[in-house]
């Protein structure tokens, strides 16, 4: 009896050494994170030079070399990497330093002093992206202190500016940037995908991010008389766009389905009722009904996955209540999908306005919707990693409706995920972009031990 007790410490000796190692990381995951949310990188104007700092500062402590490349005032880079043997093209986590605006009178904490709060941690950023940036940096922290081996250099790469202009990510990989390193690259990480739990707690899936749909942002533009408030104006400016927007409200796009999609969709059918559950099982077939294509098209967890969309985000229109304004303007937040005719959609959107007076103009800059091959090791690895942690849960292919930075990396032959492990309700990750932006303390523990393993298992193997 006394050996057979021997025998069963000495089995479970490693695995207690793994825990307790993983513990060191998921210790540290949470305490960087709560000093990073600390550091206001609200773009604009983005001061992501602090952030550069705040992870230079990390590396330095580590003994890792970095570099910042400060482009602008205030707007700057940050790269380290660590080098491997050669016999693997690089692989890069990509992380953007810059957050969005946030209103403090509208949060119950201060969006900026990273409170923590019965297990969860708030503050802009918690969310998109400031967690997978320290998870991109606790696991290369990792790979050098515990010296595994490296087929492949991993580069850890912060970036400004994400939010606006992608500035940061078209600098780094200009010439005067990082660009000789990162096109080098075969892989790259960074933001995406969706990992969702339910009500009960239940894990639903988890979405790897591999195409994205394209933003092509429009301006509509009218002008005309100005005149007294007093005497209205039939024709006004503002009237004649009240009356264009209106029409752009009520337009319903196409219904289109994407292979990706249709996967995602069909993963989920084990978790769902009827008869939602027979629609996902074929949801190309089952939108042929126009009684399912209208309920699909007005569900907010799907819809925007299967068409091209636009909303209504910003009006300017007047200076005061008395004085009819002479020029006004809209702007519309459109996102295609992949595979679309950026100008025939305009031809659309023209055409929808059915006003020659409403000028509807096109962005200087559209970065096409992309997609990335899933048959691919880096694909598997991640399967295999959450499959270990998560028996029965499946890892589909979750296409991004808002962009990352991966849309300037799929172009360059750069196979681009998003995969963010966080587990994560449907209120929890609405509040990015929102009030209260917040994420849960466990599962930046649990995210931690599994980004790692994926970075690890990738930059082993040639």
């Amino acid at each position: 009896m006394r050996a057979f007790a021997a025998l069963l410490a000495l089995a479970t000796l490693p695995a207690l050494a793994a825990d307790s190692q993983d513990k060191v990381y998921e210790d540290m995951a949470v305490d960087l994170l709560q000093r990073y949310v600390q550091v206001d990188t609200t773009n604009p104007p983005g001061n992501e030079l602090k952030a550069a700092q705040f992870y230079k500062a990390v590396l330095d402590k580590e003994g890792i070399p970095s570099e910042v490349d400060e482009f602008a005032p205030g707007r700057a880079n940050i790269l380290a990497t660590l080098k491997g043997n050669g016999s693997a093209r690089p692989l890069v986590l990509a992380n953007h330093m810059d957050v969005v605006p946030a209103e403090p009178a509208r949060w119950s904490v201060a969006p900026f002093a990273g409170v923590l709060k019965d297990g969860v941690l708030y503050g802009r950023g918690a969310v998109d992206m400031k967690s997978e940036g320290i998870l991109h940096l606790v696991a290369f922290i990792r790979l050098k202190r515990e010296n595994v081996p490296l087929a492949r250099d991993v580069m850890f790469l912060g970036t400004a500016d994400e939010e606006n202009d992608f500035l940061g990510a078209i600098r780094a990989l200009s010439p005067e940037g990082f660009g000789k390193q990162l096109r080098s690259a075969e892989y790259l990480i960074t933001e995406g995908g969706e990992n969702r739990l339910d009500a009960t707690g239940k894990p639903l899936y988890f979405g790897v991010q591999a195409a994205q749909k394209g933003a092509y942002w429009l301006t509509l533009k009218a002008s005309g008389r100005t005149g007294h408030g007093s005497r209205p104006i039939a024709d006004s400016a503002l009237n004649r766009l009240i009356r264009a927007l209106e029409r752009i409200r009520l337009w319903k796009t196409d219904l289109r389905v994407l292979p990706s999609v249709a996967k995602f969709c069909r993963d989920q059918v084990p978790q769902l009722r009827p008869p939602q559950s027979e629609w996902y099982q074929d949801i190309a077939k089952a939108i042929q009904d126009p009684a399912v294509a209208a309920k699909v098209y007005d569900d907010e967890s799907i819809s925007a996955l299967l068409r091209n969309t636009v909303s209504i985000t910003v009006v300017h229109a007047g200076t005061a209540t008395n004085v009819i304004p002479g020029s006004v303007e809209a702007q519309l937040d459109v996102r295609l999908l992949p595979g679309q005719d950026p100008q025939a959609f305009l031809a659309q959107v023209r055409k929808v306005v059915d006003d020659p007076t409403v000028e509807v103009a096109p962005p200087p800059h559209f970065y096409q919707a992309s997609e990335s091959n899933i048959d691919t090791p880096l694909f598997k690895t991640i399967e295999s990693v959450v499959r270990r942690h998560f028996p029965g849960i499946p890892v589909t292919t979750k296409m991004s409706t808002g962009a990352t930075e991966s849309a300037l990396y799929r172009p360059l032959g750069i196979v681009a995920y998003g995969f963010t492990p966080l587990l994560m309700t449907q209120e929890e990750d609405a509040s990015q972009h929102s009030d209260d932006e917040r994420v849960r303390v466990a599962t930046v523990r649990q995210a931690s031990s599994i980004f790692f393993e994926v970075v690890a298992e990738t930059a082993r193997k040639p």
